[in-house]
């Protein structure tokens, strides 16, 4: 076993070095300008307001969901994160602690947009915006000294270059639409302009629910809505619930006196009009009174409603859009508004849950404030660096079995955490894990994991053990970078599915067997990998001598180990893909149709079958079949994503742009690893083994 560690020791350590930068982050919070804020925010929200603005539900892309969620997807999309934190010499109140002394305020999605919603000249300011290349720019005429390539921005110090963003962003549409590719900087200055009117449209969530009748209404305003006199606020809902008074009013004026009643009505209807203009966008956030009717309502549509013909508005939705804005009306105080968000949410609330709806809030906040799947990165982090300080202390037989049941202990420890996050997301969407391409990305992990450490468990070997740890800490990794891309493209990851997707048994046979057999592809590539260069590491250290017994044994224990994940592998593909094929025949009246899609899953299950005859066949050995377990991955790849970026078939609902670049990347990968690996072979091992032959 010693010499086996000695072996490992080299690549486990580099690797290990290539993991410390994800466990501790060296980066330097920048320094920042004070900023002077007329209408800042004298302390901290408190805490029962922001739990309370939190759960207020919402409906976003056609699911209901707590306004935590919302929040946390809006400022990843954003920011690249979902915290931000104020540094000292902000120059606001919440700045100092109440001794004094400076502090460092940390904001959470649910605090951030309360501060965009109700203090939006404070929020203008937060450095949110992430821009990965400065030359979007310097495009726009903005060049701010110290700044790295790729750093954040505020609110405030992109406004007097918006029209100069807006007229680049207008050119790369332009350019899209011709259907030309658009550069890095191009497609980066959409995003960019796209995340500017996205924040706009947040600042605008409370703002829009209140009006008022100007300085000098005239006395038929004041006799419609004496509310307003000495030019109080009047909520939004108070005026839409009179709105067929008002009709009458205007009617009666009769024609010779219209341009007079529009020129009175005009102070009450401007902030009506900004409502009205949001309404394809701002959040769905009053539950319709018919319980039959599933589309939650903005302000701008019940506008739109209430003076369209036929349409019937309950005034328990007028009521809610009051409760609402009675937020918008206490925004000068944090505790008064902190009484208003508690009570408004009680309200919306209440009126969920009489549609049967909202009822897993409380479970889904846990979810996202849980963060299991990040946990599990960092466990199984924890756990690949245990591994090799492990093989390191191989010579000190406790200190190693301690080392080793740590690793043990975090790798389970990921692997539960990633299991209960994917249960979650089971129960609160009520369908299996695999439905998206990023809930696969989970399961897969997970399975591959769960596979390695039953393998571990049979070889004792410490091999798979360390995979495990490994291939848990990348899928996690990935995950999270592919949360990125669903934030800005999709805005969540538990959206809903197209028609052809939603039907729960075929989601548990046919894609959760396919998906168990990518796992196992993958995993068989990694672990074949692991072994190709450590038998070439064995070799050259051996100056390509054959191997002693014990080491022979331990590479053919290892090799029947990637064998029988290939097998494992291959059993869910074919069974994954004929179910498929009855899937298909069910949904689209033929079993087999050469879609791309159905290609790819026929590609794994052909060339897992060539694997295993062939080293059945005695054709290739335990280096050829590992060196087609590596070429194997990239089938599987080519199956789980690549097709979906085809654009064509019956399956290229997955398509996720910039997915092809990477994919290019790994498989430029696996071709150059295995001419290295080839090339390897033939000057560490066949040569010399032609020479003892002779």
């Amino acid at each position: 076993m010693r010499s086996i560690a000695h072996t490992l020791r080299i690549p486990l350590v580099l690797l290990a070095l290539l993991a410390l930068p994800f466990v501790a982050s060296c980066s330097k919070q920048r320094e920042v300008q004070p900023v002077t804020v007329e209408n800042a925010r004298q302390k901290p929200w408190p805490d029962a307001a922001v739990e309370a603005f939190g759960r207020i539900p919402v409906q976003d892309r056609g699911r209901v969901k707590p306004l935590s969620t919302f929040a946390g997807f809006r400022m990843l999309n954003l920011n690249g994160k979902r915290t931000y934190r104020l540094p000292v010499g902000f120059g606001l109140p919440t700045a100092k602690d109440e001794a004094g002394e400076d502090q460092v305020e940390k904001l959470d999605p649910v605090r951030w947009l309360l501060d965009v919603c109700l203090f939006p000249e404070q929020a203008r300011h937060y450095e949110i915006f992430v821009v990965n290349d400065s030359a979007v720019l310097e495009a726009i005429g903005l060049t701010m000294e110290g700044r790295k390539r790729r750093d954040r921005y505020s609110f405030a110090q992109l406004l007097p270059h918006v029209r100069s963003l807006q007229d680049q962003a207008q050119a790369a549409y332009a350019k899209r639409d011709r259907e030309e590719k658009l550069d890095a900087v191009e497609s980066q200055t959409i995003t960019l302009f796209q995340g500017f009117i996205e924040y706009r449209r947040l600042e605008s969530t409370f703002s829009t629910l209140q009006t008022s009748l100007g300085d000098s209404p005239s006395a038929r305003l004041l006799e419609l809505f004496p509310e307003g006199a000495g030019n109080q606020p009047l909520a939004l809902g108070l005026v839409l619930s009179r709105w067929p008074v008002v009709v009458e009013w205007m009617k009666s004026a009769g024609t010779e006196n219209q341009a007079q009643v529009l020129q009175e009505f005009a102070a009450l209807e401007q902030p009506i009009n900004v409502a009205w203009g949001n309404r394809q966008s701002a959040i769905a956030m009053i539950p319709p009174a018919d319980a039959e009717d599933e589309a939650w309502r903005n302000p701008g549509e019940l506008i739109d409603h209430t003076m369209g013909e036929n349409m019937v508005i309950g005034d328990s939705e007028y009521e809610l859009l009051d409760q609402l804005a009675s937020v918008w009306m206490a925004r000068g105080s944090v505790d008064e508004a902190a009484a208003a968000i508690v009570s408004a949410q009680a309200a919306l609330e209440e009126a969920a849950l009489a549609r049967g709806e909202y009822k897993k809030a409380s479970l889904e906040q846990t979810y996202y404030q849980g963060d299991f799947f990040y946990r599990a990165l960092l466990a199984f982090i924890f756990a690949f660096l245990l591994a090799a300080f492990s093989w390191m202390a191989a010579g000190t037989s406790a200190m190693s079995r301690r080392l080793n049941a740590g690793v043990w202990g975090l790798t389970l420890l990921g692997l539960v955490l990633s299991t209960v996050g994917v249960t979650i997301r089971c129960v609160l969407m009520n369908r299996p894990p695999v439905a998206t391409l990023y809930e696969t990305i989970l399961f897969i992990t997970a399975v591959a994991v769960l596979v390695c450490l039953i393998a571990e468990k049979m070889t004792k070997e410490r091999i798979a053990l360390a995979s495990a740890a490994a291939l848990g800490a990348a899928g996690m990794f990935l995950a999270m970078k592919y949360e990125l891309v669903e934030a800005a493209s999709q805005g969540d990851t538990m959206g809903g599915l197209v028609a052809v997707l939603n039907t729960n048994f075929w989601l548990a046979t046919h894609v959760t067997s396919v998906t168990m057999g990518y796992s196992a592809g993958l995993l068989a590539a990694a672990l074949a990998h692991v072994w190709i260069v450590m038998r070439l590491f064995r070799g050259l250290a051996n100056q390509g001598q054959p191997l002693d017994t014990e080491r022979a044994g331990w590479y053919r224990r290892f090799a029947r180990m990637i064998y029988g994940v290939i097998c494992f592998g291959l059993l869910f593909s074919v069974v994954g893909t004929i179910l498929g094929g009855v899937w298909a025949n069910d949904s689209w009246g033929r079993f087999w149709g050469w879609d791309p899609k159905e290609n790819g899953a026929l590609m794994i299950v052909l060339f897992e079958l060539i694997i295993l005859h062939a080293r059945m066949g005695g054709y290739i050995k335990d280096f050829g079949m590992c060196l087609l377990a590596v070429m194997g991955g990239a089938v599987v790849a080519f199956s789980w994503w690549h097709v979906n970026q085809l654009g064509v078939g019956l399956h290229s609902y997955g398509f996720t742009a910039g997915v092809l670049k990477s994919l290019w990347i790994y498989y430029g990968f696996v071709g150059v690893f295995v001419l290295w690996s080839s090339l390897g072979y033939f000057l560490l091992m066949r040569p010399r083994r032609k020479l003892a032959t002779a």
